[in-house]
């Protein structure tokens, strides 16, 4: 007993003294994964210096399609062609028409379209011609060209249902042979039974009143510049110019008034006179036709040459009327009145006219020389005055 005591207290000690199990190590925690890196974006493309260059080459045409095109071509020539062949032909059989009977083949005139300013009650119309602008024989565009002014006068005239016209007038003269066509068409229109009222509204001056003489009756605006009753012609000496320069005219003529109005040379006395001779005899005819027309205030030629206005000075309407130059002070309204009374129509329609020429006037007019102008139809700046040629014509107002 004593034995088993002693050796548990040997073992004992022994058994107290071993350390306690150390625990297993915790493992260190997962380090975070970093986040991928952003990507780099690539270096812009600076543009090249000629686009054109860099472009990829377009894809090439394949030989047929050349062909078709080259064919295409060919064909428009020959159809062109062909057109301006049938035209010459027809153009050419028209002018061997009627050869014996004399007859020449002119310049297609437009057509003319009637056009309905205020609508009447009945079958009567009175027509209204516009003469605006500088008288002139040509067709200028803005301009009062005499071949439509005339063309609408014999127009109204042949027409049955015309029973007046007035001539709507806001011109300051212009041609003596263009203002002598119009006033004869005017006179025509009279002795067809036709009377003719002309309405003055800013200008009816010179050729303009050269014109509204022959009329029935004449209606000015209070404020109407009219008169200018008297012919004018101009020239350049450029004499001067030439010397100064050191430049020299030659001339070579068949007689000495041949070039009369050359501007290289000063005039001489003879010219002088001559000229003058030339513009007393139109203005004696211009007097004349003023006496004819304005019976009642002219006795004859003599009385209007010894009008004050006969200097050619301007008158306004009110002056023209103490004159006895017009017969009434008024407006449009006024001249529809008074040719609605003069023909003796109840409520006549008002019309106009405009001429428009159609394509086939315009193909066969290719032929005529001087037709289709191109300043025909473009605006113009302004008429300016011919050297040598007469005019009735109030120069203040272009």
């Amino acid at each position: 007993m004593n034995d088993n005591t002693t050796q548990n207290a040997t073992t004992s000690p022994a058994t107290t003294n071993n350390p306690p199990p150390t625990p297993p190590p915790v493992p260190p925690p997962p380090a975070p994964v970093p986040p991928p890196p952003a990507p780099v974006p690539p270096p812009p493309v600076q543009p090249p210096c000629c686009p054109l260059l860099h472009q990829p080459p377009p894809p090439r045409k394949s030989r047929a399609g050349k062909v078709g095109c080259l064919l295409a071509i060919v064909f428009c020539a020959i159809a062109f062609f062909a057109t301006m062949a049938i035209i010459g032909v027809i153009a050419s059989a028209m002018d061997k028409l009627d050869l014996s009977s004399g007859s020449t083949i002119t310049k297609p005139a437009p057509k003319i379209v009637t056009e309905v300013i205020r609508p009447g009650g009945g079958p009567d119309t009175i027509a209204v011609i516009s003469v605006n602008g500088v008288i002139t024989s040509s067709d200028v565009y803005q301009a009062a060209s005499a071949r439509r002014i005339c063309n609408e006068l014999r127009y109204a005239r042949e027409d049955d249902s015309v029973v007046a016209i007035i001539i709507d007038m806001n011109t300051p003269g212009g041609e003596v042979t263009a203002s002598d066509e119009i006033l004869n068409e005017v006179r025509q229109c009279r002795d067809a039974g036709k009377p003719v009222v002309t309405c003055m509204h800013a200008l009816g001056a010179s050729g303009g009143y050269f014109i509204a003489s022959g009329s029935d009756w004449i209606i000015a605006n209070r404020h109407t510049f009219t008169g200018s009753i008297g012919v004018i012609m101009s020239t350049l000496n450029y004499t001067a110019l030439l010397d100064k320069i050191g430049v020299q005219s030659e001339v070579y003529r068949s007689g000495a008034m041949k070039d009369m109005l050359n501007g290289g040379r000063p005039r001489t006395e003879l010219e002088k006179t001559y000229v003058q001779e030339l513009i007393i005899k139109t203005f004696t005819e211009f007097a004349q036709v003023v006496a004819d027309g304005r019976h009642k205030a002219f006795a004859n030629v003599d009385a209007v040459k010894a009008a004050t206005f006969a200097d050619g000075r301007v008158l306004t309407g009110a002056s023209a009327l103490q004159e006895g130059l017009v017969d009434q002070l008024g407006y449009f309204d006024d001249a529809i009145a008074k040719a609605t009374e003069l023909s003796g129509a109840i409520a006549p329609a008002i019309v106009s006219y405009s001429q428009r020429a159609s394509f086939l006037d315009v193909l066969l007019s290719m032929k005529l020389p001087g037709a289709l102008d191109l300043r025909q139809v473009a605006p113009v700046r302004g008429v300016s005055i011919e050297p040598g040629k007469p005019y009735f014509l109030a120069p203040e107002f272009l």
